[in-house]
């Protein structure tokens, strides 16, 4: 188990936009439980920078920062460079080399943060979650991304019975689930196992967020903590 996820399930909330003031105000809205996760989104990172992390961090101490980098190289210095930004967790992609994610797995955990191991596009999810725990990761993201939902029509839920799957042979891992995921779906996934689930438009586009993220944790069996 994570050092870092010590008490799931968790409410990952995606914070996908451009602009930094906008993201604030959508944290601002959702952090209302100490097992919400502020995930600054990859948009936001690559748009307002590593200051976008420092911020949300400096603002919500009370709650995880998690940055989602997709790191694909260079894993060591990413992770330097995300925990030392104030995130406790940031993402290293499956298909990266097995160097790339041991190291960055490595540097986070040095740091006092962790490393997930985001699937998105990854054949094999169970083999490749086989590998990467051997490697010493402890958290794996399946990711049904915006593409793949437009695409393919894939969504967080359609992961349902691979999280069993990978429950009951790596018994000691962590996951996450993302993609187009729903308040009653939210409750699906965390029965099979999920450890975190990851919402994203259905709160940062709903007309309320903060009633959003609350029927989520309801959902999920959170108590607003």
């Amino acid at each position: 188990m994570s050092s870092v996820l010590k008490k799931p399930p968790y409410l990952q909330v995606a914070i996908d936009v451009t602009d930094l003031s906008k993201g604030v105000k959508i944290a601002n809205n959702v952090a209302v439980s100490e097992f919400v996760i502020i995930e600054a989104g990859t948009p936001l990172i690559k748009s307002a920078g590593m200051t976008s992390v420092k911020v949300l961090s400096q603002m919500f101490p009370n709650n995880i920062v998690f940055a989602d980098m997709k790191t694909m190289d260079v894993g060591s210095l990413e992770a330097e460079i995300a925990i030392l930004s104030g995130a406790k967790i940031t993402s290293v992609l499956g298909a990266a080399d097995d160097g790339t994610i041991a190291e960055a797995t490595k540097r986070a955990r040095e740091l006092g943060g962790e490393s997930q191991v985001d699937m998105i596009s990854v054949s094999n999810p169970l083999a490749r979650a086989k590998e990467v725990n051997a490697l010493g990761v402890k958290l794996i993201g399946l990711h049904a991304g915006i593409d793949q939902q437009l695409g393919k029509k894939m969504r967080g839920v359609d992961f349902l019975p691979l999280i069993r799957e990978i429950k009951a042979e790596l018994p000691g891992i962590m996951i996450s689930v993302a993609g187009g995921i729903k308040p009653d779906e939210a409750s699906k996934l965390v029965e099979a196992g999920a450890d975190v689930v990851v919402a994203g438009s259905a709160i940062v586009g709903s007309r309320d967020p903060r009633e959003a993220t609350m029927e989520f944790l309801r959902k999920m069996g959170i108590s607003k903590g």
